[in-house]
């Protein structure tokens, strides 16, 4: 007969390196409980003793038991906090934040007005060709991020130093309203990543959906060509006077960074709410002064509190999944001019046909859709299979759940074979 298994407890102890407190001694008692095997009956907690007479660190250490009690960072108010206390994680309200989706393909010269650019941002100009807008890298990782993989450049095409009261150049990341809605009454704090080819002051900018309602603070790039962290912190509540959309498929605000901003879109009154759609300060770079100058932008983290807390960066799936509630396309992944998911239908008598197909996620709001030939991608076009011919249609619609239209101006026999190609898009601007 076997014997019974004896449990024992374990007792570890581990010496630190000589070099000093400061994370030493953390590193040591992780990287041993990793290399090491044992059967461990109840809560475990890895971290830190200190001894009789410490006190707390000021930064994040990792779980610290000092006096009988265990500690653990809090990063919403950057201290320790007793394992008593709830702590909140900190939630980021803004959709892809670090860029990694882009549904149509960059780089762009800005025309007037705005440009959709990347998901759930946009690109504003008041004079055209001047900027482009592109990806590129974003920033390694630090102690206020991950790595984040991609951000968004926007780089001076041509020159243009003096600006009109009008002029305003800018990146701007959009929030639905249905997002912000739980965030009314409460004070926030915006994070962003930026690597700008020019030091100075630029302004960061809040605006509410009917534009009667904005937010600016200035921060500064010290040195130029390196990733920085700018932290907008303990910004006020927002406004209960103003227009401010709450639903679903509507923008509610819209977040964003100066380029140039003229004297009419200037506000006196930085760090407060004001009734007026304001973008920057007198203060505010001129980008466009010089030809060349880019400013990249990621990471951005809009949440609730008084201080700013690191930024994590979801997966790509979880980025995707989010998006495509705004747009979906049937082209591969970030091309609109390679071929993509077909949509087929058949003719069941003469120039009718019904097209029919499920949005994997239901969308924000009711979309434009447009088909796109299967031979030559042309868009407003269908391709007739049977005959090889493609045919320009109109009426191509659906609902927030996916296609389920006759189309008109088709050109097909009884049994003819009709595909295309779709964009659906419910982009909020």
């Amino acid at each position: 007969m076997a014997a019974a298994t004896t449990q024992l407890p374990l007792s570890i102890s581990i010496a630190p390196f000589p070099e000093g407190f400061h994370g030493d001694m953390d590193e040591t008692f992780q990287q041993a409980c990793l290399l090491m095997e044992a059967y461990i009956e109840g809560s475990f907690l890895t971290g830190l003793v200190l001894p009789p007479g410490s006190t707390l660190p000021t930064n994040d250490q990792g779980p610290i038991a000092m006096g009988g009690v265990w500690y653990f960072w809090d990063p919403g108010s950057q201290s320790y906090q007793p394992q008593t206390v709830p702590v909140k994680m900190a939630k980021n309200y803004a959709k892809n934040p670090s860029y990694q989706v882009q549904q149509t393909i960059g780089p762009f010269t800005l025309g007037v007005g705005v440009t959709n650019t990347f998901d759930m941002t946009v690109a504003r100009a008041t004079q055209a060709n001047l900027v482009q807008v592109k990806p590129v890298a974003g920033p390694p990782s630090t102690p206020d991020n991950d790595t984040i993989w991609q951000a968004v450049q926007s780089t001076v095409l041509t020159a243009y130093a003096t600006l009109a009261a009008g002029d305003i150049f800018g990146h701007e990341h959009i929030f639905e309203g249905i997002d912000i809605l739980p965030l009314q009454g409460q004070t926030l704090s915006l994070g962003l990543s930026v690597y700008a080819s020019a030091s100075g002051t630029y302004s960061v900018y809040l605006i509410n959906s009917g534009g009667d309602q904005s937010y600016v603070q200035n921060f500064t790039v010290p040195t130029p060509n390196v990733w920085q962290r700018v932290k907008i912190q303990g910004i006020p509540a927002f406004p209960t006077t103003g227009t401010w959309q709450w639903g679903e498929g509507q923008t509610g605000l819209r977040v964003g960074v100066a380029l140039a901003v003229g004297t009419q879109w200037q506000t006196t009154k930085p760090g407060t709410w004001q009734p007026a759609q304001a973008f920057g300060t007198s203060s505010n770079i001129n980008m466009l002064a010089v030809g060349a100058q880019f400013i990249s932008i990621t990471g951005i983290k809009l949440e609730v509190g008084a201080a700013c807390t690191p930024i994590t960066v979801n997966s790509f799936a979880a980025d995707y999944q989010d998006c495509i509630r705004y747009y979906w396309s049937g082209f591969v992944y970030q091309t609109l001019n390679s071929v993509g998911a077909a949509l087929n239908a058949t003719a069941y008598i003469a120039n009718t046909a019904l097209f029919e197909f499920a949005f994997p996620i239901r969308l924000c709001r009711t979309p434009t859709i447009t088909p796109y030939a299967w031979q030559g991608f042309t868009s407003g076009q269908i391709t007739n299979i049977s005959t090889g011919t493609n045919y320009a249609v109109t009426g191509f619609g659906g609902s927030q759940k996916g296609v389920n239209c006759n189309p008109t101006g088709l050109t097909a026999a009884k049994g003819d074979v009709l595909t295309c190609i779709i964009v659906a898009d419910a982009r909020l601007k």
